[in-house]
């Protein structure tokens, strides 16, 4: 029983996938972006830490870096969430169908 139900949880995670990248395309990439958007903003206040570093006054540049990085990292991550939450609208709309409702 517990081997049938797991055929069947792989099977219907696969027609979701295959499904998902079939058929929404568009929305597929803007999640995508979305999605590397978030990481980027992320890994911003490292990056704008060390840039500020190596650019500047070692004290002045980091400080101001790590503003820069804060600042810009939450616009990102802010930009990438909108992203992904208007990326899945599409995609479960259009997945919906395919996901039986018993379960």
């Amino acid at each position: 029983m517990a081997l049938r139900r797991l055929t069947r949880a792989i099977a219907l995670t696969a027609i979701v996938v295959t499904a998902a990248t079939v058929y929404a395309p568009p929305a597929q990439a803007s999640l995508l972006g979305g999605i590397g958007h978030i990481i980027g903003g992320v890994l911003e206040v490292p990056r704008a830490i060390l840039v500020g570093t190596f650019t500047g006054f070692a004290i002045v540049g980091t400080a101001f870096g790590a503003l820069a990085g804060v600042v810009n990292g939450t616009g990102m991550v802010a930009r990438g969430a909108l992203e992904v939450v208007g990326a899945a609208i599409p995609i479960a709309a259009k997945l919906a169908p395919l996901i039986p409702v018993f379960l």
